[in-house]
């Protein structure tokens, strides 16, 4: 008894902690975006409310275009958001790479735009569509594991001070790359969890009963 209780804590723990990553992940990208946005061109207050209505309006993008309970296949909705979030944030790595290459440049309103969308807008996007999706399969499980807004939250609290302390000290692709191993783990810690989901509780076969077969009638 001891013993299953232990282990259940722990796969409560493992489970606590992929919603947690991207809440940090997404808080310290959207950090670094207006760190390295911000000072770019004139306007601060109106650079300020632009940058952080769209990290916003993406995470709400985000969380309305995940899936519910009709969705087909849940868990593999899951790991195809997993690859497009990981992908996202290695094109933000990139675009910041090359941004931190050319510091003597003045920037553009394309380059500009460019980095909004790339560091702002699709890495809370992909953040808010997995932390969607996520709460669409623990509602399928019934409730099972931690709450992933309450996790999220969590983690976006430590990505925020985090980025504030950190982002001065350390590169932005560096902190950019360290979001990518983050993530990584995280994908694996989830990769362990859905791993355990039946397969009956998996989209809409968890749902609706199978239909009887048809009664042959009787010939005369």
């Amino acid at each position: 008894m001891g013993e299953e209780r232990i282990q259940l804590s722990f796969t409560h723990l493992i489970r606590w902690i992929p919603p947690f990553v991207i809440g940090l992940a997404a808080a310290t990208v959207g950090e670094v975006a207006v760190g390295l946005l911000l000072y770019s061109g004139e306007g601060l207050r109106r650079a300020l409310v632009i940058i952080l209505a769209t990290e916003v309006g993406a995470l709400g993008l985000g969380l309305l275009a995940a899936p519910d309970l009709s969705h087909p296949n849940l868990v593999d909705a899951l790991r195809r958001r997993w690859i497009v979030c990981l992908t996202v944030f290695m094109v933000a790595a990139g675009f910041v790479t090359l941004w931190t290459l050319r510091p003597g440049t003045d920037a553009t309103a394309v380059s500009q735009a460019l980095g909004l969308a790339l560091l702002g807008g699709l890495p809370l996007y992909a953040a808010g569509n997995l932390f969607g999706t996520m709460a669409s399969l623990r509602e399928l499980r019934g409730g099972v594991g931690p709450r992933i807004g309450a996790s999220g939250a969590f983690g976006a609290a430590i990505g925020v001070m985090a980025a504030g302390y950190g982002v001065p000290r350390l590169s932005a692709p560096s902190v950019l790359l360290f979001l990518m191993v983050l993530l990584s783990g995280a994908a694996l810690l989830q990769g362990v969890g859905l791993v355990e989901v039946p397969d009956e509780m998996d989209g809409e076969a968890g749902t609706t009963p199978a239909s009887p077969d048809p009664v042959e009638e009787a010939s005369p």
